[in-house]
């Protein structure tokens, strides 16, 4: 019976794997000549057939779209420079390539809980957190490809190690950052996560977790392994002790000796293979800290004479969004208006939103408009040169932050804004 077992096993994977290479055949044959690029090797195309089932048209619209905005944004260069601010992330977000698995994969280490995201932003804008993203997630494939070289064998995915140690209620200012990296991991990395492993998950977790899995892909929550207490007996079993962090229940030294090979002085975390960092300096030498209208992280919109602009801001859970925002002109006033767009679909209740904020605008006066379900002005247009303010709603809804220089046809307008969503505290 065993035998015949085998039997049966070896021909459905063989057979298995007949369909899979048909139809990654398939795919190829659909590809335009523009869209045959020597990234797009079999095994990417795998991937993505992977990624939507085989689904033929569906892989081929997910894969052209991802050729898209890598020809956009010039994906396949980034490598060949380091970010911008990529040392001012290092200073203030402890994270690292550390090693292989057993199976070849690259291991990503990250102290996500040691991240202080309201410092973090004063620094570094959500679009300069997105570019090192992309820039960690292609250098991750090519150390994939490197691997894969070495060990002569398949190697496209890499693995995670997240330290949750610290989270508090202030990693919540991260979640529109969060949200977008796990919107371009599922559209344009798909079946790159080998495993991700989550350790030292403190209470507050569930919270965050709640929010946070409606942004993956089922497939992908598979991957995720939330480990309690003694999880270096899990991580010792998947990664050579050599190569796994000492912090982490390995035998690697690599921490105990500096860029110049000279033994560090005695102490624990200042030999642990992932650093540890202390934000105090960062805290206190921010640039901007005593003016809430022109930080680092505020971004800059240029509105010429006689035109508008629009700046949507999403949110970020079903259940609700705290939005925030404050901006001033360099010169002169413009006509700055707020309009709320409820999402389709979105269950209404009474609105019991108190405003407890100097300037946050009271949601529960727009009953009305909410049951109505179509966008609405928050705060009418006038013309001013600085404002800032808050809105804390209970449903699924994004603001619409209207700029309008129409009325000025002679001078244009310089704004510094700084807009955004983070969850509902509960």
């Amino acid at each position: 019976v065993s035998i015949l077992n085998f039997v049966l096993q070896t021909t459905m994977s063989a057979g298995a794997c007949s369909d899979k290479a048909k139809a990654v055949a398939q795919l190829k044959g659909m590809l335009k000549e523009d869209e045959n690029v020597p990234w797009g090797t079999d095994i990417t195309l795998r991937r993505f057939l992977k990624a939507r089932d085989y689904d033929l048209e569906a892989a081929y619209k997910m894969y052209t779209n991802c050729l898209k905005w890598r020809k956009d944004n010039d994906i396949d260069h980034i490598l060949d420079k380091e970010p911008e601010k990529l040392a001012t992330y290092n200073k203030l977000i402890s994270s690292k390539n550390h090693g292989f698995d057993k199976h070849g994969r690259p291991i990503y280490y990250e102290r996500v809980g040691t991240i202080h995201y309201p410092t973090v932003l004063e620094y570094l804008t959500v679009d300069d957190l997105i570019h090192i993203h992309i820039w960690q997630m292609e250098k991750n494939a090519r150390l994939c490809l490197d691997s894969a070289e070495k060990l002569k064998k398949d190697v496209h995915q890499s693995v995670s190690i997240v330290d949750l140690a610290g989270l508090s209620m202030s990693h919540r200012h991260g979640l529109a950052f969060i949200q977008k990296c796990a919107k371009i991991d599922e559209q344009y990395y798909p079946e790159t996560m080998g495993k991700l492993y989550i350790v030292n998950a403190p209470r507050l977790f569930p919270f965050f977790w709640g929010i946070c899995k409606k942004w993956v892909h089922p497939n992908t929550q598979k991957k995720i392994q939330v480990l309690s207490t003694g999880y270096e007996k899990v991580l010792r079993e998947n990664i050579p002790a050599h190569f796994l962090a000492s912090e982490y229940g390995g035998k690697c030294t690599c921490g105990q000796f500096d860029s110049e090979g000279k033994k560090k002085p005695d102490s624990k975390q200042n030999q642990f293979c992932i650093p540890c960092l202390d934000l105090t300096e960062m805290k206190e030498q921010l640039k901007y800290k005593d003016d809430e209208y022109d930080s680092m992280s505020h971004m800059s919109l240029p509105v010429r004479a006689g035109t508008m602009e629009d700046v949507i801001v999403e949110g970020i859970d079903k259940s609700g969004s705290y939005f925030s925002w404050n901006f001033k002109t360099l010169a002169k006033n413009i006509e700055f208006s707020i309009s709320c767009i409820p999402k389709s679909g979105v269950k209404l209740t009474e609105v019991k939103c108190q405003s407890r904020v100097e300037g946050e605008i009271d949601a529960s006066k727009f009953q009305a408009e909410f049951k109505k379900g179509k966008e609405f002005k928050i705060l009418e247009a006038t013309k001013l040169d600085h404002h800032k303010g808050t809105f804390r709603v209970p449903f699924d809804c994004d603001l619409r932050f209207t700029f309008d220089n129409s009325y000025s046809w002679m001078t244009a307008k310089s704004i510094r804004y700084k807009l955004t969503a983070t969850c509902l505290e509960r």
